[in-house]
């Protein structure tokens, strides 16, 4: 039993001092892994730039709606002075019309 008692203590530190040290793995590299990743890429950047192509064609294609709405706004809008105008102006003549009548 004393012989036990002693044992179990040399074993533990037999076990804690007969420990290496560890070292580390070599990295693994999968080439064609790699390959793929690349074209994945490529093919990633490819279509976010056909994507920025097409949103700028959009972005310009409104620019060109903006500007025709504004012309004929512009130009409504001229109009709408010009009818102001001649009511006015109508206006002002049938009000001399019933002075001087």
């Amino acid at each position: 039993m004393k012989k036990l008692k002693f044992l179990f203590p040399l074993i533990a530190l037999c076990l804690l001092l007969g420990t290496g040290r560890a070292s580390a793995q070599w990295t693994v590299i999968d080439p064609s892994n790699i390959a793929q990743s690349i074209v994945n890429s490529s093919k990633s950047l490819v279509q976010e730039s056909t994507t920025a192509t097409n949103m700028v064609r959009n972005f310009q294609e409104t620019v060109k709606i903006y500007q025709q709405a504004k012309k004929y706004y512009d130009a409504l809008q001229s109009v709408n002075n010009l009818v102001r105008d001649a009511r006015k102006v109508q206006q002002t003549v049938l009000m001399l019309g019933d002075i001087s009548g």
